[in-house]
């Protein structure tokens, strides 16, 4: 496929009223800085009424930031907040227990919380270092995953956002625990729409393209120069991804580089050649 590639966010995923997500719930983990907050605020502008940020740094300023981005709304959202180590069972137990209690079911889960540790070959690798990258990005989804999805199925939506990378799709020596986590972490979403598409899930593995956040730091200095993507980008895509149940997108990799409309006009085109899975081909 020829796709546009986009560094910044675009009219056609941007312009929201604040009527898009009216009614709607979503939960936002690593949701402190970075793209998780621009996210949550992107849903506070979309008029998203229900609005759960989980992450293990404190939550009072990014709180304060959502709170701002909906002050125009005539019907201001409601916020919480909850202290969560996605890769803590106990806590993401409390974390579902909390969502309950306040909003009743849950309509998107953004599963966003991930870790990136310093490059190096295997052999040099410090093995607790490169297991925490499994435990938040592989363990910690799957435990949110499971903990939320009888509140998810609760729901209208009935979304979740997988936060994936490039990196899935490349094998760069000494990126080997995040690489393969990212990649471990598409066939995870496919096995959510396999097990669960059939009771409305929709499961979706994004990349939000190359963002310069405080993750990104531990890659390599001649890295830098990919980050060329705003976290508008993906924040803005994720928003245009939850404004009404995507089904013909259950179980795919998306990238926010590429154009909405062109991927929304390609539809018939995904879904007949079952298209942005990974495979393995033989030609």
């Amino acid at each position: 496929m020829d796709w546009l590639s986009l560094t910044d966010t675009y009219p056609f995923i941007s312009t929201y009223n604040q009527a898009s997500l009216s009614g709607k719930s979503v939960l936002i983990t690593g949701a402190s800085r970075g793209i998780g907050l621009q996210t949550a605020i992107h849903f506070a502008k979309a008029g998203c009424s229900k609005i759960a940020l989980a992450a293990r740094s404190p939550l009072s300023s990014a709180k304060l930031a959502v709170e701002h981005a909906s002050a125009s709304s005539q019907t201001p959202p409601t916020i919480i907040t909850l202290a969560l180590d996605v890769s803590s069972p106990d806590q993401v137990q409390a974390a579902a227990a909390a969502v309950k209690n306040a909003f009743g079911h849950l309509d998107v889960l953004i599963n966003n919380a991930g870790h990136l540790t310093a490059f190096q070959n295997i052999g040099e690798s410090d093995p607790l270092a490169y297991w925490q990258t499994w435990e938040t990005n592989i363990h910690g989804t799957y435990l949110c995953t499971r903990a939320f999805l009888p509140l998810l199925l609760d729901s209208t939506l009935k979304t979740v956002i997988n936060i994936t990378s490039s990196g899935a799709h490349v094998v760069m020596p000494g990126a080997s625990a995040y690489q393969a986590s990212k990649f471990a972490l598409c066939r995870l979403t496919e096995f959510l729409d396999a097990e669960y598409g059939g009771k409305g899930l929709v499961a979706i593995a994004l990349n939000p393209g190359g963002v310069k956040t405080e993750l990104a730091r531990a890659m390599p200095g001649y890295m830098m120069g990919y980050l060329t993507e705003t976290v508008e980008l993906p924040a803005d895509t994720m928003v245009w991804l939850c404004r009404e149940r995507r089904s013909w997108l259950g179980g795919r990799f998306v990238t926010a580089t590429w154009d909405m409309e062109e991927l929304e006009g390609r539809k018939e085109e995904i879904v007949e050649k079952d298209l942005l899975r990974f495979r393995m081909a033989f030609e």
